[in-house]
């Protein structure tokens, strides 16, 4: 795998402008997400803000699903685990 080159002395890129042309990308990327909805007439504010809030929440659910894996792996780790009762 090779490193990403300067576009100008193709020279290999540090790691502070790869952090840098990273964040430019992502910073396009949301901004082409909000032309978009912007540029579409048929979409309000509202609803730009809604589905805004629905792509948060989706973000969180999904990390809280994959804490609460980790920390029932973490307690059974530690020792607390469920002894079913026999018979």
């Amino acid at each position: 795998m090779t490193s990403p080159k300067h576009f100008m002395d193709n020279r290999p890129l540090t790691n502070e402008e790869v952090r840098k042309q990273y964040a430019i990308q992502r910073k396009d990327r949301m901004q082409d997400a909000i032309d978009d909805y912007l540029q579409d007439d048929s979409v309000d504010a509202r609803r730009i803000y809604e589905e805004m809030l629905s792509c948060i929440d989706d973000v969180i659910h999904y990390h809280k699903r994959h804490l609460d894996r980790a920390q029932a792996l973490r307690s059974l780790m530690q020792g607390y685990r469920h002894i079913p009762e026999r018979f």
